[in-house]
């Protein structure tokens, strides 16, 4: 309903939509409304080019802007979801994105070669990417202009009023603008979030996390700071978002240069922190960095000579959440809702899903002139959970960064998680390309506030039991290396887990799936898998597969170009070339 006591406005909405924000997420979802015939104002306070946070993709991250591409008719959109198209068709400023890597590390201690994980991005698929936001966002506002959104940027709202018949946005300068609904994708200082006292205080988030980071260049790939040899990985480490583990915290390290045809020399760090046991000390940002990084042995080396080319960002608790994220003719979006922490690269993510369950609703309400709260309800749901889901998700694994032997469980749990959340988003893509029928993704998006889990009571049990374990050792109730042995023991009892990925194997450290995996795994799934988790493998699998040589869903000429890059005399010539031609 709309607020009580508002007074009607004279004029008539000159906009369907006003979005406050023009990062990815804002423009990505004007692009979506202005190709389906919705007049999209565009307001911000900064202006582009800019820096930006959350610079890495996770594959479900990609398939839902694959299903968004496709569901709203923006084209654009696909070609952010691999690696060759970002090259080809909007930055080579951008890195390559193999795999997540992760190296253990304890205080004053050489790193143990065995205490490493990595989950690689299967090359059976698609390769995923380290944006470059101040490139990724820019392209992407000439986007939303394409498809006829209006962009102003340098514009600050200063209030907003919501009535009866519309909404009227107050910006610092020029005339106040009357639209039928506003969409606040701004972030942490939300107009919307302010104006109406959303913000949760204290937040209901139980995770607590600071950050400290900057672009820097000249760091090295770690494989080069460490004697050859040392690890098997399938993937170099420098290939994908190397996460940097400790008790207490984590440090991101996503280059921008880790490719052949590479044309930035930059390199994302970032250092994320528990203030409960990383307490901000009396220093400048640049000296906690370096002096934290000396206490480990295996880390500092990589930093090297390495310069910060801006100024360092040090922020208080990360973490925020809204006690209401729909209201009559507003909504806020995942950013501007709330936050948890960019461990995971959930980010992302969490924006398309909301785009993608949005973004029909409003056009809908558009065409129908119905702005009521009961037909978004399902959003603040997806919101909500989602917020909820990656709290739970993070915050047991900064308990399990305490122990080596409970971060290797936990490990597995999250990738069983990222596999089968994959499988689905992929079973539900297939289909909507075939049948474009919008109700065939029904289970998708009634899933989607758990993180995409699949609705299967034993995968369910299974991860309310784990979360059960490592709150316990949180609290101080139970040994880190019990829940670690009990969580394992869950995982090889579990007749749903995919046994070729090796998962219920302590000692096993790397998830990759090749081709000879992938291939074991449908022979699972037919075979010896409960029905409901045979039929989404092998769906998840398949179907997608099937569209893997399509060319427009993969640039296949794209990807032997890079592929060769890599090759001596033919790499070279391809590396002129491109040069050549940037």
């Amino acid at each position: 309903m709309p607020p009580a006591n508002t007074p009607k406005a004279m004029a008539s909405p000159r906009y369907d939509v006003a979005i406050l924000g023009s990062g990815l997420a804002g423009t990505t979802l004007a692009a979506c409304l202005a190709r389906n015939g919705a007049k999209v104002l565009v307001l911000d306070a900064g202006t582009h080019p800019r820096f930006a946070i959350g610079e890495s993709t996770i594959p479900y991250t990609s398939m839902m802007m694959r299903l968004v591409s496709e569901r709203y008719n923006v084209p654009e959109i696909k070609w952010l979801t691999t690696f060759e198209a970002v090259q080809s068709k909007i930055s080579t400023n951008c890195g390559v994105k193999r795999n997540f890597g992760f190296l253990y590390h304890r205080e004053g201690a050489r790193q143990n070669p065995l205490e490493t994980s990595m989950f690689p991005i299967p090359k059976i698929t698609h390769t995923e990417n380290h944006f470059f936001r101040q490139d990724t966002d820019a392209w992407m506002v000439n986007v939303a202009i394409k498809y006829g959104a209006e962009i102003r940027q340098q514009t600050k709202v200063l209030d907003i009023d919501v009535d009866d018949d519309g909404v009227t946005v107050i910006p610092a300068q020029g005339d106040p603008v009357r639209v039928k609904f506003v969409v606040d994708a701004s972030g942490h200082r939300s107009p919307l979030a302010e104006k109406f006292g959303l913000r949760e205080e204290p937040s209901r988030l139980r995770h607590q996390s600071r950050s400290l980071f900057t672009h820097m260049i000249g760091v090295k790939p770690y494989e080069d700071t460490v004697p050859k040899g040392t690890h098997q990985n399938p993937s170099p480490w420098s290939e994908g978002t190397l996460h940097h583990l400790f008790d207490g915290g984590w440090m991101w390290v996503i280059p921008f240069d880790n490719h052949p045809l590479a044309t930035s020399p930059l390199c994302s760090v970032g250092i994320n922190l528990d203030p409960r046991i990383h307490p901000q000390p009396d220093c400048t940002p640049e000296e906690e960095f370096r002096r934290f990084i000396a206490k480990y042995p295996d880390i500092a080396p990589q930093f090297e000579g390495a310069v910060a080319v801006r100024d360092w960002v040090r922020t208080g608790r990360l973490q925020y959440s809204s006690k209401q994220t729909m209201g009559y003719r507003w909504c806020l979006t995942s950013h501007a809702a709330g936050f948890v922490d960019a461990l995971f690269s959930r980010g992302l993510s969490n924006t398309m899903e909301i785009i993608h369950a949005l973004g029909w609703r409003l056009l809908d309400a558009i065409k129908e002139d119905d702005f009521s709260e009961e037909r978004f309800a399902y959003v603040q749901e997806l919101e909500q959970g989602l917020l909820d889901f990656n709290d739970d998700l993070v915050a047991n694994a900064y308990t399990s960064f305490g122990s080596w032997f409970l971060w290797n469980a936990w490990f597995r749990v999250w990738s069983l998680g990222q596999i089968l959340a994959t499988f689905e988003i992929n079973r539900a893509y297939a289909t909507y390309l075939d049948s474009r029928d919008p109700g065939g993704l029904e289970r998708l998006e009634r899933q989607a506030p758990d993180g995409a889990i699949p609705d299967y009571a034993p995968v369910r049990q299974l991860l309310k039991n784990v979360s059960t374990l490592v709150q316990e050792v949180q609290k101080g109730d139970l040994d880190p290396r019990k829940a670690s042995e009990e969580i394992l023991a869950q995982l090889r009892a579990a007749d749903f887990v995919p046994p070729a990925f090796g998962l219920a194997d302590p000692d096993n450290h790397w998830t990759d799936a090749t081709t000879l995996k992938v291939l074991q795994t449908l022979q699972w799934a037919k075979k010896d898998a409960p029905d409901e988790i045979g039929d989404l493998v092998y769906d998840g699998l398949t179907l997608f597969l099937r569209k893997r040589f399509d060319k427009e869903e993969f640039k296949v000429t794209e990807e032997l170009k890079h592929m060769a890059a890599y090759w001596p005399v033919i790499g070279d010539v391809i590396k002129r070339r491109s040069a050549s031609a940037s």
